[in-house]
């Protein structure tokens, strides 16, 4: 498992609408099985900062534990080597700082 990262609105939900809640476990509805670098599946970055250039609008980040076997890695004609295709998330996601540094909300 490795932890990647996506950057979202206020709202938790990416520039395509996919929801990322902290808690929750996102999986992609149309997973293609990592035939094509776009599409058909979550796409993650290895950094939140790297994320970010995914969607400029997007001020929260979260951390999105991701079995390696669900990965689909860059390949050499690809056009955005900073992103990485996968099935889903495997355990919840949750928040983090543009550095990937967790952040735990106090409870009120």
């Amino acid at each position: 498992v490795v932890t990647l990262y996506k950057a979202v609105h206020a709202d938790y939900r990416s520039g395509h609408g996919f929801a990322y809640v902290p808690g929750t476990v996102p999986v992609a509805p149309d997973w293609d099985g990592g035939v094509s670098e776009c599409g058909g599946g979550l796409h993650f970055s290895p950094f939140p900062w790297m994320a970010q250039a995914f969607d400029l609008e997007a001020s929260v980040f979260v951390g999105c534990p991701v079995a390696v076997s669900d990965i689909r890695t860059p390949g050499p004609g690809d056009s955005y080597p900073e992103k990485v295709k996968a099935r889903g998330c495997c355990g919840p996601v949750f928040l983090v700082d543009i550095d990937g540094n967790p952040i735990v909300k106090e409870e009120t």
